[in-house]
């Protein structure tokens, strides 16, 4: 019996398997946005931290803190051009091979190596080295930061910058010093602690904490009637007082609680979900910040509901005096 070896094996391409190689666009291409005012904190906050000497800058906060929404708008101020800004997000799936490099299929069958987001970044910034390119990562916390960065993550030091960086491929990564990294981070997410050892030494970390101020505002600009804004201003303060940090999120949660009634579906459709799974260990808490919010919104009063009465004739009886009197 012939082995089954002997006969040749024809390898199958894209091209026989109905498929199209593509390069996927690994990032995304940020648009312009309105820019910050020249004395906002955090953007100074941030200018500081590069000016020491960091590598990058990674925005710290709770959920609905604005995090993103700031990271965009500074990596815009940062780099004065939206066309040199670059958006990632990071997640529980992300690897070397979405970051820096991996093989790809081909025509004609086989595989190649491709550039992935950061050494293509670092190649764009080396071609214009009077611009400034910013990398915004967003939730850097989801993923093992060590490893997604790889050999790359030594060469991110500003003293290291410029200098030739031998990749697990053989290929050479030089990290030009016009490349900016800002991160952002929810501190409970898993995975934090890994990440603080690998970065803590080359990232600053600006913490930016639920912000009252920043939630009456948004409220009031919206229309929100201000005694309605200072109740729910006061359960926000009253939620920030409890001893457990998971309990704490942002001022964007409450961003359409303009009434009772928007109040009412924002508390059904992101707040007690939210705290049903901050609280699940803990029912007297959940209890107590339900109680907090109802004298924030009452619980709308209960319409009572008119039974029809019933037809006798329609229940077979007949529709006598005696029937009536009963």
């Amino acid at each position: 019996m012939p082995s089954i070896t002997a006969y040749r094996i024809r390898p199958l391409s894209i091209d026989d398997l109905g498929l199209q190689a593509t390069t996927p666009e690994p990032t995304e291409q940020a648009e312009a946005l309105e820019p910050l005012p020249a004395e906002d904190k955090t953007l100074a906050e941030v200018r500081a931290a590069l000016d020491m000497g960091f590598a990058g800058v990674i925005l710290s906060g709770p959920p609905g803190t604005g995090k993103s929404w700031y990271a965009k708008r500074i990596a815009q101020a940062l780099s004065g051009n939206p066309d040199n800004v670059r958006i990632v997000q990071f997640h529980a799936s992300y690897q070397y091979e979405d970051f820096m490099e991996g093989f790809m299929p081909k025509d004609g069958g086989g595989f190649e190596l491709h550039k992935k987001v950061f050494p293509l970044l670092c190649d764009d910034a080396a071609e214009l080295p009077d611009d400034t390119f910013v990398l915004v990562i967003d939730e850097i916390s989801r993923c093992d930061v060590a490893r997604v960065f790889g050999e790359a993550l030594t060469y991110m030091e500003m003293d290291k910058r410029g200098l030739p960086c031998l990749m697990a491929s053989g290929s050479t990564l030089v990290v030009p010093p016009n490349l900016i990294i800002l991160a952002t981070m929810n501190p409970w997410d898993k995975g934090v602690d890994e990440m603080d050892v690998a970065l803590e030494r080359r990232f600053a970390q600006i913490d930016m904490p639920p912000s009252v101020v920043d939630l009456r505002k948004i409220l009031l600009d919206k229309g929100a009637k201000e005694p309605f804004v200072d109740k729910v201003a006061a359960f926000f303060e009253a939620v920030l007082k409890i001893p457990d940090d998971a309990v704490h999120l942002g001022h964007a949660y409450f961003n359409n609680c303009l009434d009772e009634a928007s109040a009412r579906r924002v508390w059904d459709y992101r707040l007690l979900p939210f705290f049903r799974k901050a609280c699940r260990l803990d029912r007297e808490l959940l209890q107590r910040i339900q109680r907090l919010w109802l004298s924030v919104v009452p619980e709308p009063p209960q319409v009572a509901v008119v039974q029809p009465v019933p037809d006798g004739n329609a229940a077979g009886q007949e529709n006598t005096p005696a029937n009536q009197a009963e």
